[in-house]
């Protein structure tokens, strides 16, 4: 009887065809097949005791008190900042300009110092390089505690053991950390993680987010140079992200028996599951108690961090799950992100789970997406992309018609740079299948932004005004509702949404 968790096509039986194999497969990576598919997927994930878990990982009793929560207590801005720099005269007003990096980087240090002292938190590390405690040992035996800004701005490592294209060789090995000031600090367990780029002695990017940083300045430039010769000011202009975070969660026990799992992220041998996602009723079933449980306690660690992870959800495919942010700056959400996921695979693992972030880990049945719902903002926080918004700021409606052109000219011109952000062995047996966009790069407006943009070019003068439109519901105890002016779209790889363009490939 079909109980509402999910059945497990993807615990042993799913393969993912990539190519044909000249050997004959010989060699089993664990127990056969059948001693597997023997067990009742639906007791697997439930099979650790609940009560034990709840034991080991208490929940947090619910307070309107946000810091008796601890929520956001573990991450270096606002509040938290304040109360270890009023000892040295700043504020956390201070990290609104960057430039505190060159003036006020030993205050900084020192308030880390001491919240990391009282946080527990002895070492400190240019996240995701080598961990260092930040004290010593005098000549009495005693700790003696020191973090210097020049400590907190940059370190050095081995250039050559990371994945660089092979930039960095043994005898040219200079790797150096930098301090990134657009994320914030923050504390996980005993360490204080510093968000930081990574650049060779030489000056070349080392890693993939200062590539980022460098474009997301150019952008910056020529936006507040465009908005300008359009007649509005601005102090700068940033993108804006929301990812979504899809995955799958399935017993560790048999995780641990599939070799092609634990070593590709996804399944490459076995039969075809006798039930997939073909009823689809997984998405709106109630979430599995077990996974619910290890949800919540991801959650819960990326709050501490100041991570708003605000969404929790079922997805379309058996034991896949999506958890979402608010929207933030691209830099922040992208060191968000990749600690949530690491938080995803870490705790999972206290609850008998894996977590598999492979893009296609099984055939047949839905992917993992992560998709990128993106605008541009200024400064002073309006979103270029939402007409509204953008024209009673500015005061000129041609501002949304020009920088909408802007953006389709930039997909139809660079749309295999976007193909290329994506591509990677996972994604690309992913993408034109079940959900997934196809592997064509595009875009799409809607019916009302199409006719208005094409317009608008041959010389109208005519607004665009998106109203929302009335559905009723037929019932007389349900009240009618409202609707964007377009429907959604899940086809195209990168739709606008009436304030945003999502990137769901």
């Amino acid at each position: 009887k079909y109980s509402g968790l999910a059945f497990l096509p993807c615990l042993v039986t799913h393969r993912i065809p990539i190519r044909q194999s000249t050997r004959s497969p010989t060699v089993s990576s664990g127990p056969p097949l059948s001693s597997v598919q023997s067990e009742d997927p639906s007791l697997l994930l439930s099979r650790a005791p609940l009560p034990l878990l709840s034991t080991r990982f208490p929940r947090m009793q619910v307070s309107e008190n946000e810091e008796q929560l601890g929520y956001g207590s573990k991450r270096f801005i606002g509040a938290v900042a304040d109360k270890y720099l009023a000892k040295y005269g700043e504020s956390s007003a201070l990290f609104a300009d960057p430039s505190w990096t060159k003036t006020k980087a030993d205050i900084v240090a020192s308030a880390l110092l001491d919240w990391g002292r009282c946080s527990g938190a002895t070492v400190y590390t240019h996240w995701f390089q080598v961990h260092n405690h930040m004290f010593t040992f005098g000549k009495d035996g005693k700790p003696k505690w020191e973090f210097s800004g020049a400590e907190l701005l940059k370190g050095e490592t081995d250039g050559s053991s990371y994945p660089n294209g092979g930039l960095r060789a043994t005898h040219t090995a200079g790797g150096y950390t930098i301090l990134d000031p657009s994320s914030p600090v923050f504390i996980r367990g005993d360490t204080i993680h510093i968000p930081t780029v990574f650049i060779s002695w030489e000056g070349y990017a080392l890693d993939e987010k200062t590539p980022l940083l460098r474009a997301e300045q150019a952008m910056n430039r020529e936006g507040v140079r465009l908005l300008k010769n359009l007649g509005f000011s601005t102090e700068g202009v940033q993108s804006n992200i929301g990812l979504e975070q899809e995955f799958f969660l399935v017993p560790r026990d048999a995780y641990a028996r599939r070799l092609d799992l634990q070593m590709t992220g996804r399944t490459v041998l076995g039969r075809s599951a006798p039930r997939g996602q073909e009823m689809c009723d997984h998405y709106f079933a109630p979430l599995n108690p077990h996974a619910l449980e290890c949800i919540k306690t991801i959650q819960e660690e990326a709050f501490m961090m100041g991570i708003p992870l605000r969404t929790r959800h079922r997805e379309v495919a058996p034991n896949q799950y999506e958890m979402a942010p608010y929207f933030g700056s691209a830099t922040q959400q992208i060191d968000q992100n990749l600690m949530a996921m690491t938080l995803c695979e870490e705790v999972s693992a206290r609850f008998g789970l894996a977590c598999l972030m492979q893009e296609k880990p099984f055939a047949g049945i839905n992917g993992s997406g992560k998709h990128n719902n993106w605008s541009i903002g200024t400064s002073e926080g309006i979103n270029l992309l939402n007409v509204n918004q953008v024209t009673k700021a500015t005061g000129n409606p041609a501002i949304f018609p020009v920088i909408m052109a802007a953006l389709i000219a930039g997909v139809d011109k660079h749309g295999d740079l976007m193909r290329a952000s994506i591509a990677c062995p996972g994604n690309d047996f992913r993408l034109g299948a079940m959900e997934a966009p196809p592997a064509i790069i595009s875009t799409y407006l809607g019916t009302a932004v199409t006719e208005f943009l094409d317009a608008y070019r041959k010389g109208s003068d005519a607004t665009y005004t998106p109203a929302a439109r009335t559905v009723k519901t037929g019932c007389r105890s349900v009240a009618d509702f409202t609707v964007p002016t377009e429907d959604r779209n899940r086809t195209s790889p990168f739709p606008y949404g009436g304030d945003r363009l999502e990137f769901p490939a």
